[in-house]
């Protein structure tokens, strides 16, 4: 069967991919903007097609012999920020489907609530199933219903693993009694992995999942996996702003995200009666979902594992960029060190760039960057909070606290793009050029705040850049 899987890069299309791959019996192809997001594994080993999805060149050579697509999974800020562009992909996509021959797009829908408000981001979700579903004499398609998905990784499992490890007292506003439904990843992935092999007489809508259950009851399941006693107090009265803080505080949610998630969550209500798994026992009768506990005692251990495949940052928009180089050419300040680190190995030196930040820390200096950070999750940005997918590995789009990896170049290169809030954009490079490592702060300032946010951070750089080096050097010397 030939498959064509786009957005390999995001937060399930990533779990997706290393699914098919294991298929003997598949031949994977992905679409993707930014072929360095693909780690060499998966590259080796599916054939690749890069460039703007909204390229009909592109799109063609996409779906050319393809049997079964794969429709974009769950992007993040782009549902509601460039909805309008999502939409024309939707079109595009589907009649380049049609066009092609190719037999089904499967993709990942939200659970209809009957004279309901879904609100943003569903409703831009709910339009594009409604356009790639509406010429089912051209081509089938299957919809997996879901609302929100439950795993290690998962935007509303960091969202509720936050509250329950960082909440001395767990604060529940009304929207947390919302009952969303849940599916858990593994069974996400399973239901989307079997959807391609239904019989193809007619397009079907399946609702997926586990009955529904509530964001309190979720945060105190959690709390309790994690070996912690959570006590709740009752707040109905506690308003939007407030309670987006609060969320935005707790986890690694930016105010944006969390306060998008509560409303999304306020609007909601209460689903649907009946438990979703009755229909989709019906189309998967294989299946058998894991109860909520268990998914919430996986996601904890992947995490304790240091094993998380993927994390929601994967899915926001804006991830990929390809123009860091020619950015960082024209900064106007530049703060550039060099330590020399003699006998040992480059390897070494590499493995050290490439652990810091998250648990790890940022050296002597670490209680400036979480300062940092506070301050950048106050003016609405992700903060250092947000850490990173695991302890010991980087790709490129993944996210390191307030910094992003743009590229990665093994035991030579590593370059991280601001996240936080700079007035400007801003860049942190590693470079190793024989026994010297060349550390690098890029600054492109917008307006006068950003001349002034440079020069007020000069005095801080003198002592978080000089001591950063020379404790990567100190820390590789330490590794075995």
């Amino acid at each position: 069967m030939h498959i064509l899987l786009t957005r390999p890069d995001s937060y399930l299309g990533v779990r997706l991919m290393y699914r098919f791959l294991g298929d003997p019996d598949v031949r994977l192809r992905l679409l993707t903007r930014d072929a360095r997001r693909i780690d060499e594994e998966a590259s080796g080993r599916a054939e690749i097609v890069e460039g703007d999805p909204l390229d009909a060149e592109t799109l063609a050579r996409a779906v050319k012999g393809i049997d079964v697509a794969y429709f974009p999974t769950r992007f993040l800020r782009s549902d509601f920020v460039n909805a309008g562009r999502n939409r024309r992909f939707a079109r595009l996509f589907r009649d380049a489907c049609i066009d092609a021959g190719v037999g089904r797009i499967v993709f990942l829908g939200v659970r209809g609530r009957k004279g309901e408000d879904t609100g943003h981001p569903f409703r831009s979700l709910a339009e594009i199933g409604e356009i790639l579903s509406a010429r089912p004499e051209a081509i089938r398609t299957v919809c997996l219903s879901n609302d929100y998905i439950l795993g290690s990784g998962s935007l509303l499992f960091e969202a509720v693993r936050g509250m329950a490890r960082n909440a001395p007292v767990l604060l529940a506003p009304r929207w947390m009694n919302a009952t969303p439904a849940v599916t858990g990843v593994a069974d996400t992935i399973e239901y989307m992995v079997r959807a391609a092999r239904l019989p193809r007489d007619r397009s079907i809508v399946v609702d997926i999942g586990l009955p529904p259950v509530s964001i309190r009851d979720l945060v105190s399941r959690t709390a309790e996996a994690m070996g912690r006693k959570l006590r709740i107090l009752p707040v109905p009265g506690i308003g939007r702003r407030a309670s987006t803080l609060l969320l935005t505080l707790a986890s690694p949610l930016s105010w944006r995200l969390a306060s998008s998630l509560i409303g999304t969550l306020a609007r909601q209500g209460r689903a649907e009666t009946g438990s979703p798994e009755e229909d989709a026992r019906a189309v998967f009768p294989e299946v058998s979902p894991i109860p909520v506990d268990r998914a919430i005692r996986r996601a904890l251990l992947a995490i304790d594992e240091d094993r998380v495949a993927s994390r929601w940052t994967d899915s926001l928009a804006g991830q990929a960029r390809t123009d860091a180089d020619a950015a960082m050419a024209g900064a106007k300040f530049c703060d550039v060190r060099r330590e020399r680190f003699g006998p040992i190995p480059p390897h070494r030196i590499f493995r050290a760039v490439t652990s810091i930040g998250g648990s790890a820390g940022w050296f002597t200096f670490d209680i400036l960057w979480q300062i940092r950070g506070f301050i950048d999750k106050l003016a609405g940005g992700y903060g250092t909070a947000v850490g990173r997918r695991t302890a010991t590995g980087l790709r490129v789009g993944d996210f390191l606290d307030v910094w992003r990896v743009v590229d990665l170049q093994e035991d030579k290169r590593l370059l991280l793009e601001a996240q936080m809030k700079v007035a400007g954009k801003a860049w942190l490079e590693f470079r190793i050029e024989g026994d010297t490592l060349v550390q690098t702060a890029c600054h492109v300032p917008e307006g006068i705040a950003g001349h002034l946010y440079w020069y007020s951070m000069l005095p801080f750089h003198a002592f978080i850049f000089s001591d950063m080096i020379r404790s990567i050097v100190r820390r590789a010397t330490e590794m075995e």
